[in-house]
């Protein structure tokens, strides 16, 4: 009974743990998934900055699955692509909804919007003459239920002749590796990411593709 009383708390403490870890990188700029927000029509994204066009779909693995927890599952994993892609708001375009015997399934297509747009002089103004520690990664793949979190600690060089670039009312900075004990292959030669958000000394940076299936954010801390 003691050994189970004391598991149970130890679990409890480190799961607090991990989730303060976690908030601990919603900066301004990035919105976790849980506050995304569904605009009701586009007249209210005018003055938005327009994104990427994502898609979710939840599938029931039993018929007698309830539908409002696969449509929930959907509009969740919806808004985890919208997040880690540095959105907050997003507009739904398509939408269905199957129950029948046969078939449980709800299915999202959305255009992503972002309130906050960064300034790439606060952002050079930031980074110049510093170091970046790799601190934190978080990955989201649509084929996933949800997204991935993973604490780092690894020194990451930006420097380059001209590491920041402004395209589209989108900024990138391209990282190479400095440290040669680097074995993870995602990190190795140089890789653009989009900034997605800035506060204080903490950076976030966001790659992905345009199937879905490969999204990660990354935590950067400015020494």
């Amino acid at each position: 009974m003691k050994k189970t009383l004391l598991f149970t708390i130890i679990m409890t403490f480190f799961s607090q743990l991990l989730v303060a870890q976690i908030e601990s990188w919603n900066i301004q700029g990035y919105t976790p998934p849980e506050e995304i927000e569904i605009l009701d029509n586009l007249e209210e994204a005018k003055d938005f900055q327009k994104g990427d066009l994502i898609f979710s779909k939840a599938k029931g693995v039993f018929s007698i699955s309830p539908i409002n927890t696969i449509n929930n599952r959907a509009l969740r994993k919806l808004k985890s692509e919208a997040s880690i892609k540095g959105a907050s708001h997003l507009y739904i375009n398509y939408r269905n909804i199957e129950n029948s015997v046969f078939s449980k399934t709800s299915m999202y297509s959305a255009t992503i919007y972002k309130e906050n747009n960064l300034n790439i002089s606060d952002i050079s103004k930031s980074i110049d003459g510093k170091k970046l520690l790799l601190k934190m990664e978080k990955t989201y793949s649509r084929n996933s239920w949800k997204m991935n979190y993973n604490d780092l600690n690894e020194i990451i060089n930006f420097n380059l002749d001209e590491p920041l670039e402004e395209r589209n009312g989108k900024i990138f900075i391209n990282i190479r590796n400095k440290d040669e004990s680097f074995k993870k292959e995602k990190y190795e030669g140089v890789v653009e990411y989009e900034i997605i958000a800035l506060e204080g000394n903490k950076l976030l940076i966001f790659k992905g593709n345009k199937s879905g299936t490969s999204n990660t954010l990354l935590g950067l801390e400015i020494q």
